[in-house]
């Protein structure tokens, strides 16, 4: 990788240098090596652990959800938000427990309602996202 920033690191936001993979016992850890050039030339390298490449036993806790815990490595490498794996994940577990009648009327009514209440709420942030990107890239064609 080189030290034009193009990944971002999920622990503190900063531009990515380089990711390390450490192997350890059959699994694999990542880190996010950030790099800075001290006031007296000399090259810091700073370490965020950033997961390991799948979370093994906590997710065998949410088999039931149909949801695997996703490493923050793929979102960092792929660009691909976990957050819209997740809610695939959440829409199939939903759709599998409605085809085996396993959720009660209650529980559907609540989740559709939330779910309204959120899709509202996405709409109208993705709108006004869209005008202030659309003026931010217009600020910056003028330059």
């Amino acid at each position: 990788m080189s030290d034009t920033a193009y990944y971002v690191c999920p622990r503190c936001g900063k531009p990515v240098w380089n990711i390390e993979a450490k192997h350890i016992g059959g699994k694999t850890y990542y880190y996010a090596v950030h790099r800075e050039v001290l006031p007296n030339g000399r090259v810091k390298f700073i370490y965020h652990y950033i997961g390991p490449d799948r979370y093994t036993y906590v997710s065998k806790l949410h088999t039931d959800l149909g949801l695997e815990l996703k490493s923050p490595i793929r979102e960092v490498v792929e660009g691909r938000p976990r957050i819209i794996d997740y809610l695939e994940d959440i829409a199939k577990a939903i759709e599998d427990k409605m085809a085996r009648t396993e959720l009660s009327a209650y529980t559907a009514t609540q989740l559709a309602d939330r779910l309204e209440e959120l899709t509202t709420k996405l709409r109208q942030y993705a709108q006004q996202r869209a005008v202030e990107e659309s003026m931010a890239k217009a600020g910056g064609d003028r330059q």
